[in-house]
């Protein structure tokens, strides 16, 4: 994997977290909602061998239970709602949370994998 020397760990980190190639931040990391490209259009640095695997649906889930809280609190205690809708309407928050921060954290995920030049499969 080639680095350029030059680039800091947290602004590959940035790159990666707003969906860009880490390395030169110039093209897409992703070619669709979750899928990485296979290869920077830019740089031509390859990610297909890159592979964050499940860290990034964990994180995600962890991220979102906090982010969850302060509906969950508002929802249950402060309106008075049937069960049903504030079941539902806490399923659909915290759903829409994590497909939000999903791709987020995977790009998140592939830059720190490529910044400190961990084994790729």
């Amino acid at each position: 994997m080639d680095n350029y020397s030059n680039i800091k760990k947290l602004e590959a980190l940035k790159r990666g977290f707003t969906g860009s190639c880490p390395k030169c931040g110039k093209s897409k990391l992703f070619e669709s909602y979750l899928k990485q490209v296979e290869m920077c259009n830019n740089c031509g640095t390859k990610w297909v061998n890159v592979r964050a695997d499940d860290g990034p649906a964990w994180a995600s889930m962890l991220v979102s239970g906090h982010l969850l809280a302060p509906f969950f609190y508002l929802i249950t205690f402060k309106l008075n709602m049937p069960d049903w809708l504030r079941t539902f309407s806490l399923v659909l928050i915290g759903v829409v949370i994590c497909l939000i921060i999903l791709p987020r954290i995977k790009g998140f995920f592939i830059a720190l994998i490529w910044s400190t030049d961990a084994p790729t499969s």
